[in-house]
């Protein structure tokens, strides 16, 4: 099945609701939480023929273990709880060729494929196709007009990612051969070395082209990416990918229209202690953001990257300790759910996960603002207490910069300074604010530098880092010292900075709409800028700068 068999390309469209739009739908924009998934949230989420929404309790991370799934009627705004028979084997992707829903899954003796018989309703086929154990199997996705389904997964070890063919409709198999990825080493700011699992959880789609694209998690600073000019029978080379991410979960899905989402947590960790052997196990401290954006041109470009969802409890001070594993919001699924709606099902642990419905047009706005209307809702701002806790985390607070406004009663506003604090993984002050991804665009502040405040840094980035990590200095496209002798600001009055920058050039600093400086491009970004991130310096500080708001916009 090489290009030309595969040429016309057809993604098949799911059955229409035969419930309705609900009119709660159709006001949905930004993001919103409409539920928890009832496992870890990469598979088990459903749509059926009649519009029913479904998420199967079959993943890791069960808050029960006995087989249910939830099911939604009215598009994902509630869901009912279903039991089912313990014999019962779930299939959750349907085929566009016979109607039959498909799903494969690994158990300690090997993997198996289980093929409805009858519908979703009928009986269930199940064949071992492969007896060598997988993990983190992912959904069917079917190319080539549904001819051929391809499975992607991943080796226990440094065995590599690779995918599962079937071109009759799920009855039989092949294995692709598996894709590796450069192991990470100490160098640079790492003391020690990252959790080092090779090339896994790959998520797979299909190019207009006919090729296959594989996005990889690694241990590396991006996802690695290979392709398939053959259906998924081989893979080439793995490579970096434009995309930021360490050791977390990428998540490819297909709309109807062809436009690609990308969900992914444009992260970074802080830099490995020295001690760490990268070998299981490691401290993440990248999992608390899933980021999404859309592409119309095959990936060429990409929309948005913006925040899907912030961990509500990215600032717990029992984050680590408590009991549980997998704090994170690092995994995806979605389905479409309605006119240009989409349903994503996000995280692992239960205390974290959540689904999230939003409209695609969100990730098309121009811009943002934020003037702490919500407090630090939209903002990331936590510390984390030294010492290891529970699994792989440690316990967190949030920054202590969120003030009464000193003009405007019952506003806020930040107060960036510093305090040494020897408990702390990292003790400066740090906030953190993300925007629609702009390769052209202007970032604009209103700050007050009182007499004898130490310089706070601004930097405005291509990704997600802790909020208190100076490692974000290095690797920052632009940074501004929120200085009042570079500013050539002569007074405690609040005055608006703005940075203009065009694609990986100069970038121009205004102050109260007059041209100041220009600042240099100190690193080139693929995706555009999409974070403003204020970071305190070393000196002891007890007055600190203010900013009462921040805004960005695409040029």
């Amino acid at each position: 099945m090489n290009k030309i068999y595969c040429l016309t390309l057809a993604i098949a469209s799911i059955a229409c609701n035969a419930y309705g739009q609900t009119p709660k739908l159709d006001k949905v924009f930004a993001p919103v939480v409409v539920g928890v998934p009832p496992s870890d949230a990469y598979i088990g989420l459903s749509k059926m023929p009649d519009g029913e929404i479904r998420h199967y309790n079959y993943g890791e991370q069960k808050s029960d273990k006995s087989p249910y799934y939830l099911s939604s009627k009215d598009d994902g705004f509630t869901w009912k709880r279903v039991n089912v028979s313990p014999d019962m084997v779930y299939a959750d992707i349907q085929s566009p060729i016979s109607g039959e829903f498909v799903r494969i899954f690994s158990t300690t003796d090997g993997v198996y494929a289980i093929r409805t018989k009858g519908g979703i309703n009928g009986g269930r086929e199940i064949n071992k196709i492969d007896d060598e154990f997988s993990l983190m199997i992912k959904p069917p996705v079917f190319i080539c007009d549904g001819k051929r389904i391809v499975v992607s997964a991943h080796r226990l070890g440094r065995k590599g990612a690779f995918t599962y063919t079937s071109d009759d409709d799920g009855l039989t198999w092949t294995i692709s051969n598996h894709v590796t990825t450069p192991l990470h080493e100490l160098n640079g700011f790492h003391k020690g070395l990252r959790w080092n699992h090779g090339a896994v959880e790959p998520t797979v789609t299909e190019l207009s082209d006919g090729r296959l694209w594989m996005i990889m998690r690694t241990s590396q600073d991006k996802h690695y990416q290979a392709f398939s000019t053959d259906g998924g029978i081989t893979w080439g080379e793995a490579t970096p990918s434009p995309f930021y991410g360490t050791i977390t979960m990428p998540t490819f899905h297909k709309l109807k229209d062809g436009r690609l989402l990308f969900f992914w947590s444009n992260t970074t960790p802080l830099p490995e202690l020295q001690g760490n052997t990268g070998v299981w196990d490691d401290v993440f401290t990248n999992r608390n953001a899933t980021h999404v954006a859309i592409s119309e041109d095959d990936g060429k470009t990409w929309i948005g990257a913006r925040e899907l969802f912030l961990d509500e409890g990215r600032n717990q001070t029992d984050f680590a300790s408590k009991a549980g594993i997998d704090k994170s919001v690092h995994q995806a699924q979605c389905i479409e759910v309605g006119d240009g709606k989409v349903l994503a099902a996000i995280g692992q642990n239960t205390n974290h996960r959540k689904m999230v419905m939003f409209d695609i047009d969100w990730l098309y706005e121009g811009g943002r603002s934020n003037a702490f209307e919500n407090g630090l809702h939209d903002w990331t701002a936590f510390k984390y207490y030294k010492g290891f806790q529970g699994h792989c985390g440690y316990n967190r607070v949030e920054g202590d910069i969120l003030v009464n406004h000193s003009d405007k009663p019952g506003a806020k506003m930040l107060n960036m300074r510093y305090a040494p604090n020897d408990t702390l993984v990292g003790d400066n002050d740090g906030a953190l604010w993300n925007f629609p991804t702009a390769k052209d665009g202007t970032f604009t502040t209103s700050i007050k530098l009182p007499k004898g405040a130490k310089p706070v840094t601004l930097l405005l980035n291509d990704r997600w880092f802790n909020a208190s990590d100076t490692v974000a200095t290095y690797n920052a496209m632009y940074k501004l010292s929120l200085d009042s002798k570079r500013l050539k600001i002569k007074d405690e009055k609040w005055h608006t900075i703005a940075i203009k920058w065009t694609n990986n050039k100069k970038a121009v600093v205004y102050v109260d709409g007059k041209k100041r400086l220009t600042l240099p491009l100190e690193n080139p970004t693929e995706l555009g800028i999409s974070y403003a991130h204020f970071i305190s310096g070393n000196v002891p500080d007890p007055i600190g700068i203010f900013v009462e708001s921040v805004a960005a916009e695409k040029e």
